[in-house]
């Protein structure tokens, strides 16, 4: 790892997915969280080691065997601070990279975002499911078993128009559809008591009756006052196309932050 940094950046760029930069930077914040004390039976792991085996396993998927032979740390070993340091991980960054606006002005910002850049008013996020596989639970039979044919649990996410994370939920079993995932997330239940901290209704431009604020969904979702989604595709008017076009154009968004997730 040090040879790669110093001599070849692109090469550990490909290597560990990120700039050597940016390791660096989740090394100098995380280490306090994981760095352990020398015994008099062995030295520990050094911090670094433990975060470029975390990030390659999260990368690649690779099994902790596969690992053991690449970076020379036995299995037995690797199982138990993977977990930890994702922890760590999420516990430095979750406040600063996934951030819910909670006042009417945060909000007005991200549907100021979605109508100059996707041209879609009174919009505050793109939501939608991404299936994140796994291997079966001890006796999950079909319970995590989804439509695509394989074994996932559900990111549930809410995404701005620059394609940063407002809200997630992790967790749902694959064999549940997106529109009944939702209706057990925090994010529903302050959509509907108003907790979430949304700007009154106003009209829309060229308009001149107060419409609320909302996010866009696609068909598995249920349609409610605060989620459009779009216009079934039988008979459209000009008007239904319209609609349906632009809310498509605010609703990738979504597709796209998790493209640029699994891309990394």
């Amino acid at each position: 790892m040090k040879e790669l940094e110093l001599e070849d950046p692109a090469a550990f760029k490909n290597f560990m997915q990120m700039e050597p930069a940016m390791f660096q930077e989740i090394l100098q914040r995380i280490t306090p969280r994981i760095e352990k004390q020398d015994t008099f039976w062995r030295k520990a792991l050094e911090p670094g080691v433990k975060l470029a085996i975390t990030i390659r396993f999260l990368a690649t998927g690779d099994s902790y065997k596969s690992l053991m032979y690449n970076v020379r740390v036995h299995a037995s070993t690797i199982c138990k601070f993977i977990q930890p340091v994702c922890e760590a991980i999420i516990a430095e960054y979750s406040g600063k990279l996934v951030s819910c606006p909670t006042t009417p002005e945060a909000w007005l910002q991200v549907a100021q975002g979605f109508e100059s850049k996707w041209n879609l008013p009174h919009c505050i996020g793109a939501i939608d499911g991404k299936h994140i596989a796994m291997k079966c639970p001890k006796n999950g039979g079909s319970l995590f078993y989804n439509y695509k044919g394989f074994h996932s649990i559900v990111l549930m996410a809410l995404v701005d128009a620059d394609y940063k994370f407002l809200a997630l939920d992790v967790g749902a079993s694959g064999s549940g559809s997106d529109g009944g995932i939702i209706e057990g997330t925090d994010l529903k239940r302050c959509m509907e008591d108003g907790s979430i901290g949304l700007p009154p209704p106003s009209p829309l431009p060229g308009g001149d009756r107060p419409v609320g604020y909302y996010i866009v969904g696609d068909d598995a979702f249920q349609l409610k006052t605060w989620l459009m989604k779009p216009v079934p595709s039988r008979n459209l008017t000009i008007e239904d196309r319209i609609y349906n076009y632009r809310l498509s154009r605010a609703r990738r968004v979504v597709e796209n932050a998790f493209g640029l997730l699994s891309s990394r």
